[in-house]
């Protein structure tokens, strides 16, 4: 003779069902992009963005930055007497060409963009003048973006330089 099941317990099951699946769909969504991210990241029209190290202070040391599965940038950040340098390495990649932008935010100083020049092979560099300032410091965004065969790939930097 069967055992009746629990009219209670059949809708929870049912609820616990929808869940897995649900839990399931989310998990592979989340793979498949992070997959698209690292794995097929690059393409010509536009930038694959990746974040530099956690504790980046680009005025004060080098920072590193993974650029997914194709390569590392190391750079760094010199202001000095107005103007903006900034030194650039790459490894496992071989770059076409280097782009830096600067943006200053929060005020009417426009966005600056420029080339950076090759030193050697893999290393890059390049120097901003910036332009006087109304208070106490510039706050910035220095962007760079490497062409390479296997597509735009960038990284950024938020500087405060002092003025003086």
């Amino acid at each position: 003779m069967p055992i009746p099941d629990s009219s209670a317990r059949i809708p929870s099951l049912r609820w616990l069902n929808t869940l897995v699946v649900v839990t399931l769909m989310t998990v592979t969504v989340a793979i498949a992009y992070l997959g698209y991210y690292y794995v097929g990241a690059g393409n010509r029209s536009q930038v694959t963005w990746f974040a530099p190290e956690l504790d980046c202070r680009p005025l004060d040391e080098r920072c590193f930055t993974a650029l997914g599965r194709f390569g590392e940038m190391q750079t760094q950040w010199d202001y000095q007497k107005g103007q903006l340098s900034v030194e650039m390495v790459l490894t496992g990649l071989k770059a076409e060409k280097v782009k830096m932008q600067l943006e200053e935010t929060g005020s009417r100083w426009r966005q600056a963009a420029m080339t950076l020049d090759a030193v050697s092979a893999g290393h890059y560099r390049g120097t901003f003048d910036i332009p006087l300032c109304e208070t106490n410091t510039h706050r910035a965004r220095g962007s760079l973006v490497v062409t390479t065969p296997r597509g735009l790939l960038g990284s950024w930097y938020d500087l405060s330089l002092p003025c003086h």
